[in-house]
């Protein structure tokens, strides 16, 4: 559906203003020409008439008194042999005043009126008016046509300087980027172009401190997060180092010391994402393939616990340009995913700087959840934040799905932004 924009809309308001302010004074000024010109014919013949009354002329039947264009008729109306001898098309008049009446070539106007049992008429050639009045009106239609596209034209001048304003507003609007949000400023200063300056800075400058609150928040937390993990993980390498465990406690803390390492590697992600100057995570390249190759050896009892079967299909060496932390979280958790939802085959495709995983997913009692026993807990960071990561490192995630067929495509396109 097309979109009418605010110029177009002011400019059709104004056309029909203007149609509704020009027909009226048009049609009033025809109706005065034709009564102006009804007036000055009733004038002119009614002298002619007068005139004839008060010489009180007699012709003789069918006479007519002739004047060069104007001509008078006198006759009794009970002779029919006098009215015989009339032009027909002025013997069948009734009195009062006949405009446009043809007679032969000439075109006249009539003026016809009754003195007892005697009618007299009077008629005036205007073939030569009308001739000039369709000339005229010709010119007319040609001038209101020249007028008209003239009008339509300041009309959309108007229109677009009326808008002006605005169409600056939205330009600058569209101009405008998560990391630049300058002030919006304008040349008018018109009360209401400044309200609305006022409140859309008003509006970022809000969104801005919560923003900034909400990196604050992300930060703190992440520091609050760090301490407590590191003792933990420190409790957890001395217990593995100062004794020998069973089996089953040797598997809970190899879990304590796997999920730990993820926490604090999502520490590390919140800290990227609160876009903190200080706390800036270097590129380097990355070796995915020795990265995925990691991932799916640290998940193989998990694939092999649900009976999932991995297809890889990987160049020997895929390179990219990241954060070697954010890249292995992201990498863990598109595999934990497949693990935690997947059933059947799991479908990996490592090749030109693209990672793609297809498979099969199950709802319901099939997903694995936080308190199932074979969960690693592996940060969890969920598609949206992978979604996030994708976008800083300059990287784009592409998700799709088919029946119950899902596809995750990463691309590890070369940023072109510094990190903060």
């Amino acid at each position: 559906m097309r979109v009418r924009s605010l110029r177009q809309r002011f400019a059709i308001a104004l056309a029909i203003f203007s149609a509704l302010v020009v027909i009226p004074i048009v049609l009033v000024g025809e109706w005065m020409n034709e009564r102006a010109e009804e007036e000055l014919w009733t004038a002119m013949l009614g002298a002619e008439l007068a005139e004839l009354a008060e010489l009180n002329v007699t012709h003789s039947m069918g006479d007519h008194k002739h004047h060069g264009f104007l001509d008078s008729y006198v006759w009794e109306m009970s002779d029919s042999l006098a009215r015989s001898s009339l032009p027909p098309a002025i013997a069948a008049l009734q009195p009062g005043l006949h405009d446009g009446v043809e007679l032969g070539d000439r075109e006249l106007v009539v003026l016809v009126r009754d003195y007892g049992t005697t009618r007299a008429a009077a008629s005036l050639d205007i073939t030569e008016l009308e001739s000039e009045e369709e000339a005229l009106s010709t010119w007319a239609v040609v001038i209101a046509l020249t007028s008209l596209g003239l009008m339509l034209g300041m009309l959309h001048w108007l229109a677009s300087r009326a808008v002006e304003p605005v169409t600056l507003l939205s330009a600058q609007l569209q101009a405008r980027t998560p990391k630049a949000m300058d002030p919006f400023v304008t040349p008018f200063k018109e009360r209401e172009i400044t309200a609305v300056v006022d409140a859309l800075n008003g509006f970022v400058e809000r969104m801005q401190e919560h923003a900034r609150s909400e990196r604050k928040f992300v930060e703190t937390m992440s520091h609050e997060l760090r301490t407590p993990l590191a003792v933990i993980l420190g409790a957890a390498e001395v217990l593995d180092l100062s004794a020998a465990l069973e089996p089953k406690a040797a598997a809970a803390l190899k879990r304590i010391q796997q999920t730990t390492w993820d926490l604090s590697s999502l520490a590390q992600v919140l800290l990227f994402l609160s876009g903190r100057k200080d706390r800036s995570m270097e590129l380097e390249t990355v070796d995915l393939r020795a990265l995925l190759s990691r991932s799916l050896k640290l998940f193989k009892p998990e694939f092999a616990a649900k009976g999932l079967t991995v297809s890889l299909a990987a160049d020997d060496e895929v390179n990219a340009q990241g954060v070697r932390p954010l890249c292995e979280i992201l990498v863990n958790n598109l595999i934990r995913n497949c693990c935690d939802h997947g059933i059947g085959i799991v479908e990996i495709w490592l090749k030109s700087a693209r990672l793609t995983i297809t498979n099969r997913i199950v709802d319901g009692d099939g997903a694995q959840d936080s308190t199932a026993p074979r969960w690693r807990g592996n940060a969890g960071i969920g598609l949206d934040l992978i979604d996030r990561v994708c976008m800083q490192l300059g990287w784009s995630m592409k998700t799709s799905s088919e029946g119950d067929v899902f596809q995750v495509e990463i691309r590890f396109d070369r940023p072109d932004l510094s990190l903060p």
